[in-house]
């Protein structure tokens, strides 16, 4: 788990949508019979570049994942590969951002 600031120097290089969908998280380098290799999301905001979610587990610093998000009435689902980029425990869940590897085309959002 790494210690992300929200106070810190803003860097993102894409504006935010506020949405609220689950999604699925899947670490890519933790076994698949291993109970920690999926965490549930719940999606906060979403940007062109990553997402901001509260997490069921933590997620370690960088860490990569594939995230998952369910079709959502007529959008087609998709799955989307990043990496941990903050995660700060609230209560019994986690904030945390993730990175995309590549940035999603402006018109596809979830939102």
């Amino acid at each position: 788990m790494n210690s992300g600031s929200r106070d810190g120097p803003e860097r993102r290089r894409f504006s935010r949508s506020a949405v609220e969908v689950p999604a699925t998280a899947v670490r890519r380098s933790t076994p698949l019979e291993d109970q920690q290799h999926v965490v549930s999301l719940h999606v906060l905001n979403v940007s062109q570049g990553g997402i901001g979610a509260l997490a069921s587990d933590p997620l370690n610093e960088k860490e990569p994942v594939v995230v998952f998000f369910p079709p959502m009435g007529p959008r087609k689902g998709r799955d989307t590969r990043g990496q941990d980029v903050r995660c700060v425990e609230e209560g019994d869940r986690y904030s945390v951002g993730i990175a995309f590897e590549e940035p999603w085309p402006a018109r596809e959002g979830i939102g």
